[in-house]
Formats: structure tokens, C-alpha cells, sequence
């Protein structure tokens, strides 16, 4: 099988560094209490990196945060009803609510791909084509019967439309199996799913998340916390395009394994960078969180308060009955404490609408903003000429 051709040791050492990092920011943020409540941050902020890949548009991530949360919790992952019901609320404007729902659907697809890529699983065809789906449509969409696509794209060559099944099939089974590093099988199959081009859109976010299910499935990503790939990739746009369109050039096969060398060290950088990202934004929270247990609240251990003061760290506009879900406790209970975090300045109550009122950190969603603000800044300074 063309996929089991070794990398070079330089590369293959370049993974096996990266996987290091990867399993001691799963150790460390293992370790955090509040770390639970943080895993639609982080997919939050690796979305805002996926859009920028894509279009030259900058998301707000506190509303993807808001909205991903809210949509499960009210609207059955409904991100559509969600937006168009919420959008005034967050002041988002109406240009922006595609790229928005996109990102909102990245964010989907990738729980999906941490839920079911567990030890034991078998992707197949099938599996793709659903990611596909969910990619385009939303996790609870019944639009359906999208496959793959059956002619040449006049932009993207791809396979030979009648051997993309069989295709598709050999590099399920190669994404089955346990070959090389988790981080190396990963890039072989997107540099491999770039090749195929099996769909007619939504082809590399659909190759990226299919690419991170070995990932997950050897155990890289613990507690599904993932960090933000996409921002080092984001750094690169044009590089990374031109390796996926040198994937479909018909080049020496010697040309062709010096392209997938290149891909494989672009995968590890990007891979590295994410984990510096991930752990400088668990650091910040972190120490929001110390700020807010040094107040003179009292806290007791479990209680509804202890459990909301690490919610809003990760979702910074809560009702209260959406709270009392996520934390699991009564009604009453949240809402009390609720008010004892208004009293004590962490929180102000907020008036939606005659029928809703919610509560608003403007310290964590400062926090997160600003975090991502400084990312895009550090991109733009990179892009420079002469940088």
C-alpha cells in the first residue's frame, strides 16, 4: 500500500515531538478542574482558524461559544434557528452569518469526530460521507444523500471519479489501522484525501477532520480537549494551498514524496504551534479563576457556585436554567448563586428581552476575545514581507 512508505527520521522525530507536547497539555489540563467546561472554547477558537483558512473574515469567538451552546441546549443543535433567534442578542451582523454558521458546523462535525472515534472504531465510507453532511448541513440536518462526487471538478482533478469508492475504501482501512505515529497516519491521509478530492465541497475541512480520528483514537486529544491547529495553519494559507495543489499535479514520484515530506513537517509544526496556543490560553484562564476564588466568596466544594464560577470561564452569557443544565444542579440553587456572583462583581444580570433575562461575564469574554485578537495580530505580523 502507496500510504505505508516511511517519512524521513527528521520528520518522523518532528512527530514524535509533537505528540509529546500533545500528551503533557492533556496531562496538565487533566489536572484543572475547570478544564470540563472548556472544550467548546478551544473548538470554538480552532473554528475562528478553520474560517480564516477559507474566507478573509475575522469571527467573534464568544458568540461561536454562546451560540454552539445555546443551539444544544434550546434548539437540538439547531445553529440556523439558533443564530436567526439570537443574532440582535450578540450584535452580530447579518454579513457574517454564513461564515458564522460554517464555523458553527466545524465545530459540530469535530464533537462528532472526538464522540465516535473511540478505541475499537472502524471508519468506512459511510463515515465520510456523514462528515461530509455534517460539515455542509449541521449534526441534526435531514439533508442527505450527498456522495461522492462522480466527474471531474474543472478546478480540482482528483481520482478517476469511478475508482474514488475503492479509494475511499483503502484509506479507511489505512486510517484503521496503527501505522506509524498517530500524528503521522493523520497526515498521511489528508495529504492522501487532498489527492482523491472525493466531494465537491467542503473537501479539506472534511479531509482535516477525517485525518484527526486516528488521533483521537489513540488517545492524543485527552479529555477531547483539541487544541487550535487551524491557527498555524491560518499563518500559512498560501504555503498549505500550494502543498494540497501540488498533491494533485501529475509530478515524478520522487517530486511527489518530497510534497508529502513538506506536508508532513507543515502537519507537525501546526501541530506544536496549537499546543503552545492551547496551554497560553489555560494559563490565562487559569489565573482568571484565582483572581475570582480570591474575592472573599464563600465556595463550597460541588456546590452551585464552586461549578459556576468555572462555567462562565468557558461560556461568558448564560440564562439561568441553560447554567443550572450544564452544571447540574436545581433551579433554585443556580439562581442563587447566580446573584451571589452579581453581588460580588464577576457577573451582571442582563435584560433580553420581557421574557428572558441572562447573565454576562464581561472579564471571560474579554479574556477569550482578546486572546484570539492577539493571534490574528501575531498572523498579520507574520504575513509581512520581510518577516
Amino acid at each position: 500500500m502507496e500510504y505505508l512508505k516511511p517519512f524521513s527520521a527528521d520528520t518522523q522525530a518532528a512527530f514524535f515531538n509533537a505528540e509529546a507536547e500533545m500528551i503533557r497539555f492533556g496531562e496538565r489540563a487533566a489536572r484543572l478542574p475547570h478544564a470540563e467546561f472548556l472544550k467548546n472554547t478551544l473548538l470554538a477558537i480552532d473554528a475562528v482558524f478553520a474560517i480564516r483558512m477559507a474566507h478573509d473574515v475575522s469571527l467573534p469567538p464568544v458568540s461561536l461559544i454562546v451560540l454552539s451552546s445555546v443551539a444544544e441546549w434550546k434548539y437540538e443543535n439547531d445553529v440556523e434557528r439558533c443564530l436567526a433567534t439570537t443574532r440582535s442578542m450578540l450584535r452580530l451582523p447579518e454579513e457574517m452569518s454564513e461564515a458564522t454558521i460554517e464555523a458553527l458546523h466545524y465545530m459540530q462535525a469535530l464533537e462528532w469526530v472526538s464522540r465516535i472515534s473511540k478505541p475499537g472504531f472502524a471508519a468506512s465510507p459511510e463515515t465520510i460521507v456523514r462528515l461530509n453532511e455534517i460539515l455542509l448541513y449541521g449534526i441534526n440536518s435531514e439533508e442527505h444523500g450527498h456522495s461522492f462526487w462522480k466527474t471531474y471538478l474543472p478546478y480540482k482533478k482528483g481520482s478517476v471519479p469511478l475508482e474514488i469508492p475503492r479509494e475511499i475504501k483503502a484509506l479507511c482501512d489505512f486510517c484503521n489501522g496503527d501505522y506509524f505515529s498517530p500524528l503521522g497516519q493523520a497526515s498521511v491521509i489528508h495529504h492522501a484525501f487532498e489527492r482523491i478530492v472525493p466531494f465537491d465541497s467542503m473537501i479539506d475541512r472534511t479531509g482535516l477532520l477525517f485525518a484527526f480520528m486516528p488521533m483521537f483514537r489513540r488517545g492524543l486529544f485527552a479529555n477531547e480537549l483539541m487544541v487550535p491547529i487551524c491557527w498555524g495553519a491560518s499563518l500559512e494559507r498560501e504555503y498549505r494551498r500550494t502543498l494540497k495543489d501540488a498533491s494533485r499535479k501529475e509530478l515524478t514520484s520522487e517530486s511527489h514524496k518530497v510534497y508529502k515530506e513538506q506536508w508532513a513537517a507543515y502537519n507537525a509544526r501546526n501541530t506544536s504551534m496549537g499546543v503552545v496556543i492551547a496551554n497560553m490560553f489555560l494559563s490565562k484562564v487559569s489565573k482568571l479563576r484565582e483572581n475570582w476564588r480570591s474575592c472573599g466568596l464563600k465556595i463550597p466544594a460541588n456546590s452551585a457556585i464552586d461549578k459556576l464560577l468555572d462555567l462562565f470561564l468557558a461560556i461568558p452569557q448564560l440564562a439561568t436554567r441553560h447554567a443550572a443544565s450544564c452544571i447540574g444542579k436545581s433551579y433554585g440553587a443556580t439562581n442563587e448563586a447566580m446573584h451571589q456572583l452579581v453581588r460580588a462583581g464577576i457577573v451582571k444580570e442582563v435584560a433580553i428581552d420581557n421574557r428572558e433575562r441572562v447573565f454576562v461575564c464581561e472579564q471571560s469574554a474579554a479574556l477569550i476575545a482578546d486572546f484570539v485578537e492577539s493571534l490574528e495580530k501575531m498572523g498579520e505580523v507574520a504575513a509581512e514581507p520581510g518577516e
